[in-house]
């Protein structure tokens, strides 16, 4: 009687084989199953092994999902990079939204502070969370009682988000005093631009935040108000947003001149320039505080730098640094600082500010900006 190996290998002599030749054979299809399954795990890093191990021994595992956005915002914190975010796929549509103007949620912008607090950088005027009391520079502390500390700002913006008509609880640090305020959801369109008549042949312009059509309806300001007397653009608790309106913005004031530059890593310089000949000429100011940021500072820079505008107010916050989006193979996305801006005349931005020509109290910024606009039209007629 045969053993099963015997009888296996006299089958593979049968047909021409020896036994030897069959264990080769043998020996060379487990080394090769081997190697691959050796080089798949080399490949792997070490955060992916251990989100495989956890899945696989956890006996209430969490979805991958989950703990994939946990390591990213944990590499992310690490990198020391105060602006950078993530956001997963389902808070992208909504990133857009706020970008374009329209959303339905309270109206606030948030940005994490020099200290990693989720902070509010900007209150839409007329919006429920401007008629609820809560102002810029206001802490978040929680959202419906769920804490925020450490939380991302895709995180806020997603509990802050919801159907119309729909309340929620914010808890708020004020200066060191704690604040509860009930806010009502509403849909809220665009209101980033605001224009009116302020005096007979001066227009006052306020931009809120740098978001998709902000450029557009600055120049239909324009055409609407007569402004051959001065303009005054107001960008004070504006905390930035599209680098590419704030040049198509600034660009209606200056012409055929940069507007902005930085440096990107291991490449050339990216200078961004207005391309326009005909270009508003109105005599102008531009109002500013410590909450003016980012591609708002960008506008106020160039207009400075190039004597376009007199700058008006407090010092501005000083957020110079340049963010890529970049999308991942979800379609989440991650938002990395990859530069710092420069003004025309090479002025870093960032941890310094666009320092005002007149330093003025915010109360007073307007009545100022008047005084000047007459003192300049007064000097063009001479």
């Amino acid at each position: 009687m045969l053993s099963p190996w015997q009888s296996f290998s006299a089958r593979f002599r049968s047909a021409g084989f020896s036994a030897t030749a069959a264990i080769a054979s043998l020996a060379i299809i487990l080394a090769f199953a081997l190697g691959d399954y050796v080089g798949q795990s080399r490949n792997k890093s070490p955060v992916e092994q251990s989100i495989s191990k956890i899945l696989a021994k956890n006996p209430t595992p969490p979805k991958r999902n989950v703990l994939e956005r946990a390591a990213i915002e944990a590499v992310l914190k690490a990198s020391g990079d105060q602006w950078a975010n993530y956001f997963p796929k389902e808070s992208v549509d909504e990133l857009n939204q706020s970008l374009e103007g329209r959303y339905s949620g309270i109206g606030i912008w948030l940005r994490k502070n020099k200290t990693g607090i989720l902070e509010v950088s900007n209150v839409q005027p007329n919006s429920p969370a401007a008629r609820a009391g809560v102002l810029v520079l206001d802490a978040l502390i929680d959202i419906n009682g769920v804490g925020m500390d450490g939380a991302s700002i895709a995180t806020a913006v997603a509990a802050l988000r919801g159907n119309p008509n729909t309340s929620l609880q914010i808890g708020l640090e004020r200066n060191q005093e704690q604040i509860r305020l009930k806010v009502t959801r509403e849909s809220i369109l665009n209101g980033d631009v605001v224009a009116y008549q302020l005096a007979p042949n001066i227009v006052y312009i306020q931009v809120s935040a740098i978001t998709g059509q902000v450029a557009s309806e600055v120049a239909v300001a324009l055409n609407k108000y007569s402004h051959k007397g001065g303009i005054v653009l107001d960008l004070r608790d504006n905390p930035g947003g599209l680098i590419e309106v704030a040049v198509d913005l600034t660009s209606i004031f200056l012409r055929e001149a940069t507007i902005v530059s930085y440096t990107r890593k291991n490449d050339s310089d990216v200078i961004l320039e207005s391309k326009k000949k005909a270009v508003v000429s109105s005599p102008m100011t531009v109002l500013i505080n410590r909450s003016t940021a980012s591609s708002a500072e960008v506008i106020a820079g160039a207009l400075q730098d190039h004597n376009r505008a007199v700058i008006i107010g407090e010092k501005s916050y000083g957020k110079g640094t340049v963010q890529e989006i970049i999308e991942l193979v979800d379609g989440s996305q991650l938002e990395i600082t990859i530069g710092k801006y420069r003004t025309p005349n090479g002025r870093i931005i960032d941890q310094v500010g666009i320092a005002p020509d007149l330093l003025v109290p915010e109360s007073q910024e307007i009545a100022k900006a008047l005084q000047v606009l007459s003192g300049l039209a007064t000097f063009s007629k001479n």
